[in-house]
């Protein structure tokens, strides 16, 4: 079995891994509104949503619970190999029943049955979650598989969309191929799982697993209903054109929040390895420099969008998109209030084994989401949806954070977060400046972006921020050691 490589690594190839995640139905939804045009792009996310919420079931609460018991079990083969046995024969019958529960309803639903053979093929993505065992890769830490996997089978969909769909005519290619991006690439971890484990029947227990496998489904819904019910609220409210000005908003927020959640994905393993062996200080210091890290990089995030917000939405989808660029402007905000609560809540309840805890946070918050959408939505559409996103994120993380604080010790630098907060300001005023920098839309954004970055991160360089500091060091002493 391969070594755990270095949180740093993991950290990078985790980062490509949900980029492409986010990216790839980023750039169909793109390419989308431009070739197949708004009728056929809402029929086909309003097929993907009800698929959705079935993938969601499939998945019970494995994907989460998975990689922190694989964690647990990879230095004893023998567990190893009967714990992956386990967890994926529940795998299999949960995506047994939901298929079967999938296809009762798409078949009994008028609605649903005049679009059958779009339904079938979005209904692709819950039957694939039969070969979805990721969880043990990312238990491992063999980031490097899955992101190399990842990248290969989501480079060769963009290259079948851009050659496949030319008009609103080719929506079911476009749908095909939306699936085939998103789960496709669990089919080759059958074939590469077998390298780590031995798959058995012999001897399983999977009553042992019902109880907290439940609990975290229980979690996934309610983190999955942001997102699913603010579209579904949304459309059946004010239409599917305020779908698409607030789905495209949360687009780009949902890039740059995976960026910042990869750092508390990439450390759940080592986390739960070190609360197992009562390694206090290094479980502390982890928390700590985990949080820091989304620090830096979620402050100048919210500054550079609330500053080319208008030129990133009109660059990206058109000037007809304008509606979105205040909910982009809202819906940013949660770059700093979801991971924080995420990590100093979500990952330390999990690793610790309170999941129950973790239901009961995030069903507070999606009820709180569901009733602020239902009274905003009807006033202010997408705007208030977001609204309504921020206020019950804000309420999770809180409660996340003061469940979770009773099981770590966070040290923080008052000193160092006020570098970072200046040079976020500064920065956002630096790119603020340079807003007629070009008439092309295009070459505007990469400016402003490139501006903001080197303003950024040159200042905290300049007033010795102790993180970057610390990465340049690192840097310095690479390039030293290959040029010797």
């Amino acid at each position: 079995m391969s070594k755990p490589g270095s949180i740093a690594a993991n950290s990078i190839y985790y980062l490509i891994y949900q980029v492409f995640n986010v990216l790839f139905p980023f750039v169909l939804t793109l390419y989308g509104a431009r070739v197949l045009l708004p009728e056929s792009v809402g029929t086909v996310l309003s097929a993907q949503n009800i698929t959705n919420y079935f993938a969601i079931f499939a998945f019970l609460g494995i994907p989460t619970y998975g990689r922190r018991e694989i964690s647990k079990a990879r230095n004893n083969s023998i567990e190893l190999s009967k714990l992956y046995s386990e967890l994926f024969v529940i795998n299999a019958i949960s995506t047994l029943f939901f298929c079967i529960a999938y296809t009762a309803l798409i078949l009994s639903v008028p609605d649903f049955r005049n679009e059958l053979p779009l339904y079938l093929i979005t209904g692709g993505a819950v039957a694939l979650n039969f070969f979805n065992n990721s969880w043990l890769f990312e238990g491992l830490e063999d980031f490097r598989f899955i992101s190399v996997r990842n990248i290969i089978f989501k480079s060769v969909s963009l290259i079948l969309l851009f050659l496949l769909v030319k008009s609103p005519a080719d929506y079911l290619v476009y749908a095909l191929i939306l699936v085939i991006g998103t789960a496709g690439n669990y089919i080759l971890n059958i074939f590469y799982a077998p390298t780590i484990v031995r798959f058995t029947f012999r001897g399983l227990d999977l009553r042992r697993h019902m109880g907290p496998v439940f609990a975290l489904l229980s979690v996934n819904i309610a983190i999955e209903l942001y997102s699913l019910v603010d579209v579904t609220m949304i459309r059946f409210i004010k239409g599917e054109t305020h779908v698409a000005f607030y789905s495209y908003a949360q687009g780009i927020n949902k890039i740059l929040q995976q960026v910042l959640n990869t750092f508390t994905i990439v450390v759940v393993p080592r986390l739960a390895l070190y609360f197992k062996e009562n390694k206090k200080e290094e479980f502390n210091s982890l928390i700590s420099k985990t949080f820091n890290s989304i620090l830096i990089l979620a402050l100048p995030m919210i500054a550079g969008v609330e500053a080319v917000a208008y030129t990133a939405v009109t660059a990206l989808y058109g000037n007809e998109y304008e509606a979105s660029v205040p909910v982009l402007r809202l819906l940013i905000v949660l770059l700093v209030v979801s991971p924080m609560g995420y990590l100093l809540g979500s990952r330390v309840l999990l690793v610790t084994g309170h999941e129950k805890k973790m239901a009961v946070c995030v069903w507070a918050g999606a009820a709180v989401n569901i009733i602020g959408n239902a009274i905003l939505i009807p006033l202010y559409a997408e705007i208030g949806a977001a609204a309504a996103s921020v206020i019950s994120e804000v309420l999770v993380a809180t409660v996340y954070i003061i469940l979770g604080s009773r099981y770590f010790r966070l040290t923080v630098s008052p000193k160092e977060i006020l570098k970072a907060l200046i040079g976020a300001v500064v920065m956002g005023a630096v790119v603020l400046l340079t807003a007629q920098i070009s008439d092309n839309l295009y070459i505007r954004l990469a400016a402003q972006i490139l501006i903001g970055v080197v303003t950024y991160f040159g200042l905290l360089l300049v007033t010795k921020e102790s993180l970057v500091t610390e990465y340049r060091k690192r840097l310095s002493s690479k390039y030293v050691r290959i040029k010797k």
